[in-house]
């Protein structure tokens, strides 16, 4: 039941975008709030899976850890979206322009690195991956923090004015960077131990 709830939730902004577009609701420029509120949806659902481990532990509810997959298969649907709409509405399905734009335009750079990184773990986000890989698992799949680093700085990049929101991602995104670390250095220390 959790677990639909879950689901239910993540969907909810995709299916308000949705009717958004197919009534007209989406101001006067509807193609740019396509792009923008996938990748910020993307990014939001993102920082989520990186609390989830921390708000287990603060909470005492190991359970929550098994809703963090489902969380992040989310954040990539909407980052894939965000991505299909950039190359349908800015490139007019021009796949070829995308290496140039990949080329002169950074922030394009960083949001497709976060968004390979996602595609990769979306692809061994499964049981047969996590037999298949073993440890090697684990290990790709803590380039989530990577990913949410260089989808913080794709952010910051397309940003003219108002840094605030920008600003407030990249402290919390920082933060939680530094308690994983911080955590795996002390799991280190303990086996060493």
């Amino acid at each position: 039941m959790i677990r639909l709830l879950i689901h239910f939730g993540l969907a909810i902004p995709a299916v308000i975008l949705t009717f958004g577009w197919r009534f007209n609701r989406l101001g006067v420029d509807p193609e740019k709030t396509l792009i923008w509120e996938t990748g910020i949806w993307a990014l939001n659902f993102l920082v989520v899976t990186l609390l989830i481990p921390v708000a287990a532990r603060w909470a005492h509810w190991s359970d929550l850890r098994k809703y963090r997959r489902a969380i992040g298969l989310w954040a990539f649907s909407y980052a894939s979206a965000h991505f299909g709409f950039f190359v349908i509405f800015l490139l007019g399905w021009d796949v070829i322009r995308l290496g140039k734009e990949l080329s002169e335009r950074p922030y394009i750079l960083f949001g497709f690195g976060a968004w390979i990184i996602l595609a990769s773990m979306a692809v061994t986000s499964n049981q047969f991956a996590i037999k298949l890989l073993r440890k090697k698992w684990a290990v790709l799949h803590k380039w989530i923090y990577v990913a949410v680093f260089l989808a913080v700085i794709h952010y910051i990049l397309m940003i003219r004015s108002n840094f605030a929101w920008p600003a407030t991602y990249t402290i919390i995104a920082i933060v939680l960077i530094i308690l994983r670390w911080k955590r795996s250095r002390a799991k280190k220390k303990l086996k060493v131990n």
